[in-house]
């Protein structure tokens, strides 16, 4: 395990524990919440190294890497991406209608494999050998384990993180890479849990989307408004993610113990009662989407 003794944000050095969460999906080993004293901003530290941690990916409960259909959740994961991959394509319409797309942590595929068949040209970026191989195989996809692997030279117009940058060890050389391999005007999409929804306050340290320890980082809305701007992306807007509350209430109360159908109920209610409360309040959705440009060349 490494363990930062500054904020990867800010940089001060006051990282004070804050929850203890356990790995309910791999390892059932528990880990530590920090918040930073001076900006706020929260990470899993102690954390595994990169070398270290794709032990924590290794099991037929990683869905996204899996891509199993063999239990109840499972089947409620893959009906919620089959509509959220239309809803994610047509968001990107809004802004660019064609063009090159790179989503990075492209899992199985099924996004870009659904972008290739609306015209744009795609690329993927994957470490885990099983998913990139379904991504291969199945989709006929490109897809490389690293951004490292992408030639130097390459521009995209649009660049795509779906629940990914939560994932990596350092976040700003990560933005500055895809600001790098950013076309001029680019688009930038990210989705990441937020850690400020009402269903994260609910269920505590039972909250699925803490995803320990594969999850580094905690964000909130302006943790990453301010590394886009640092690096150098304008954000010229968020949007909601409302299947995500249901979802991640119904896999936390299985945390708790709940039976598969209890769990689906619970998760309807609590779900449903947290995407209210980000409907009539200031408090954000379970995850958020973030929406950033690069700009125009001069």
């Amino acid at each position: 395990m490494e363990k930062l003794n500054t904020c990867p944000l800010c940089g001060a050095q006051d990282l004070r524990p804050a929850l203890k969460v356990i790995d309910h999906t791999v390892s059932r080993e528990s880990f530590v919440l920090c918040t930073c004293g001076g900006c706020g901003y929260a990470i899993t530290n102690p954390r595994p190294s990169p070398g270290e941690i794709a032990p924590y990916y290794i099991s037929n409960e990683y869905i996204s890497h899996s891509n199993r259909t063999s239990s109840f959740s499972d089947k409620i994961y893959h009906a919620v991406r089959r509509r959220t991959l239309r809803s994610k394509a047509a968001l990107i319409s809004q802004y660019i209608s064609t063009g090159s797309v790179l989503d990075l942590g492209c899992g199985t595929g099924e996004f870009l494999g659904h972008l290739r068949s609306l015209g744009y040209t795609t690329q993927g970026v994957e470490p885990s050998p099983l998913a990139r191989a379904q991504a291969e195989n199945i989709h006929k996809l490109l897809v490389v384990p690293t951004l490292e692997n992408l030639a130097p030279e390459t521009r995209f117009n649009i660049i795509t993180l779906w629940h990914v940058l939560e994932h990596v060890h350092d976040v700003r050389e990560t933005l500055r890479l895809l600001h790098r391999f950013a076309a001029p005007g680019a688009l930038l999409v990210i989705a990441v849990p937020d850690r400020e929804s009402w269903d994260a306050k609910h269920y505590g340290p039972d909250w699925a989307a803490y995803d320990v320890p594969r999850h580094l980082s905690h964000f909130r809305r302006q943790d990453l408004g301010r590394f886009l701007k640092e690096v150098g992306f304008t954000l010229v807007g968020t949007r909601p993610m409302w299947y995500d509350a249901p979802y991640v209430s119904m896999l936390s109360e299985k945390y708790r113990g709940a039976l598969p159908l209890a769990a689906l109920l619970k998760g309807v209610v609590v779900g449903g009662l947290s995407n209210m409360v980000a409907l009539f309040t200031s408090r954000p959705t379970s995850s958020t989407i973030f929406i950033a440009k690069k700009a125009e060349a001069n």
